[in-house]
């Protein structure tokens, strides 16, 4: 009995089984220009099951806030405003970003952070929307002169 570990063992019909257990015996190693193929016997640890199990299911987002709710910022200065995907494990926490009135306010966006650029006098909302569900947060932003 050797040192237990896990194995992967992929069919030509693309199924992979994963199971638990040791080598007890390895075939020859032969030298050559051609593909070998190369028995190996492997002394299994219970029952084998197929690597598709191991598979998380992938988690939906529930909600996306953000802070602050409201703000304001001056022509030619940036405020940053940030975007929390709910839940915390949620498989897809990609975001779009927009805002309503691009001549009052522009957008940056760099992963849950948003930079928002006052360009003119005037109020915008800046929109989130999650990727997955297509939940949103929206900000207020007052540009002031």
């Amino acid at each position: 009995k050797g040192d237990v570990e896990a194995w992967r063992i992929k069919y030509p019909n693309g199924t992979v089984d994963v199971f638990k257990g040791w080598i007890s015996s390895l075939g020859k190693t032969v030298q050559s220009k051609e593909a070998i193929t190369r028995t190996v016997k492997i002394t299994g640890v219970g029952r084998p099951h197929m690597a598709e199990e191991d598979t998380a299911p992938p988690v939906a987002v529930s909600g996306l806030v953000v802070a602050p709710q409201a703000t304001n910022v001056n022509v030619g200065a940036t405020v940053d405003l940030t975007y929390t995907v709910k839940p915390d494990n949620a498989t897809d926490k990609s975001l779009r970003i927009a805002t309503s009135e691009p001549t009052i306010a522009t957008v940056t966006q760099a992963d849950n952070v948003v930079t928002v650029k006052g360009v003119k006098a005037g109020t915008a909302k800046i929109i989130g929307m999650t990727s997955d569900g297509n939940f949103t947060a929206i900000t207020d932003i007052t540009v002031q002169a």
